[in-house]
């Protein structure tokens, strides 16, 4: 008997409608399960280029209240430092380590000659360990008798600076690039010692709030021009991997410490959107889950349906591989058409995806179509596997 005969004979029963339920139901998962691996990788993707699943550094503080008005500010001790340390969201922990001298600065006069008047401003320094700093730190060196100091400051200052104190006072807008190349004269004082120096911006902190001098020239004017006695540190940074981590959020509300809310929105919002890739890819499973259940099923259905075919070929003296095989080839045909299917729908909801990106101001970096693909043609394979067993030990109870 011919192959086709043999189908012919054996997929005679076969009921439309269960088949494409079936097939429907198998190419929606596949589809799910697609899309969800390409946005999950796509967006991750986008997220590390702009640094958004790397982590984030958090600088804290203790909230301060009357009690501190005569006592002074707040500060951190070792033992408090090591608990935040022990914190599993928590990589890095470090302190800031405060000026207890006086300092100011003031421009060359050819620089304040611009305004036609003397440009003159007391500071407080601070300094961080070299590994939280968001700047080039090749020009990030001082040791003692060097007479430059090189300081980093607040990007931010820049900006308010130049839209808001310089056209207020009547003073010279300034462009960053060319604050780098301006020197200007700094003036520490304290413990009854007076020392001068040269100042030059090394760079501008996005990340960290304060004006920055190297950790050396903070201990030696400390030393020098302070009792030297190490200042507890008032302010901490630290790096999270997860900075709305329940664990650390729950252990900054319990020990009361102060932090910008708006870094933890953003933590918020990264966790949210992990959650609804992981979410619609598990969708993409369960639905698979089901349609494989009900192809399955419907594959022993309808082999039971043609019990007698089965038995009487049997009989006959037709192996059961032989058997089998419309069967198998009736599986692999149907399941290449869901995917097929669902392959050409993920093309098209792709580019759709890509330009709802585009027109928000994000490009996709479109590294996910290839596991997409990948976890499609997987999870065929699997449902092949698991088709092709269930109907060989169903037409082996059939034939017998």
């Amino acid at each position: 008997m011919k192959n086709r005969t043999l189908s012919a004979l054996l997929l005679s029963k076969t009921s439309p409608l269960q088949l494409w339920i079936a097939l429907i139901g198998s190419g929606i998962g596949l589809l799910i399960l697609m899309l969800g691996m390409q946005l999950w990788i796509d967006v991750r993707s986008l997220m590390q280029e702009k640094e958004l699943l790397r982590g984030d550094y958090l600088v804290i503080s203790k909230k301060v209240n009357l009690l501190h008005t005569l006592g002074g500010a707040p500060t951190f001790d070792q033992g408090e430092i090591a608990a935040l340390n022990d914190l599993k969201s928590v990589d890095d922990v470090g302190a800031f380590l405060p000026s207890k001298f006086k300092a100011s600065m003031e421009l060359s006069a050819s620089i304040a000659g611009f305004s036609g008047q003397l440009m003159k401003t007391d500071l407080f320094f601070e300094a961080v360990p070299n590994r939280f700093l968001d700047v080039s730190t090749q020009e990030w060196q001082w040791k003692p008798g060097m007479k430059t100091v090189p300081v980093v400051v607040p990007a931010e200052f820049i900006k308010q600076y130049n839209h808001g104190f310089a056209s207020g006072q009547n003073m010279p807008v300034i462009p960053e690039n060319m604050l780098k190349s301006i020197q200007f004269y700094l003036e520490v004082s304290g413990n009854g010692k007076t020392a001068q120096f040269r100042g030059s911006i090394a760079g501008f902190s996005n990340r960290i709030q304060a004006i920055l001098v190297p950790n050396s020239f903070m201990e030696y004017a400390n030393t020098t021009f302070a009792d030297g006695a190490a200042p507890r540190p008032g302010r901490l940074i630290l790096h999270a991997d997860n900075p709305a981590s329940p664990e650390l959020l729950q252990f900054l509300q319990t020990k009361d410490y102060e932090l910008n809310q708006e870094k933890m929105k953003a933590g918020q919002s990264q966790l949210l959107l992990e959650l609804l890739l992981m979410l619609v890819v598990t969708l993409g499973l369960f639905i698979i889950g089901l349609a494989m259940l009900g192809f399955l099923q419907y594959n022993q259905l309808l082999a039971y349906r043609s019990a007698y075919e089965i038995q009487t070929l049997h009989w006959l003296g037709f192996s059961l591989q032989k058997i089998i095989r419309p069967y198998q080839l009736f599986i692999l045909r149907n399941l290449g058409i869901s995917l097929t299917i669902a392959c050409l729908l993920f093309a098209l909801l792709q580019w759709l995806i890509d330009r709802a990106f585009s027109n928000s101001g994000f490009e996709l970096p479109h590294m996910g179509w290839p596991g997409a693909l990948l976890s499609g043609l997987i999870t065929t394979l699997v449902m092949l596997w698991l088709g092709n067993r269930s109907i060989k030990k169903q037409v082996g109870r059939l034939a017998n």
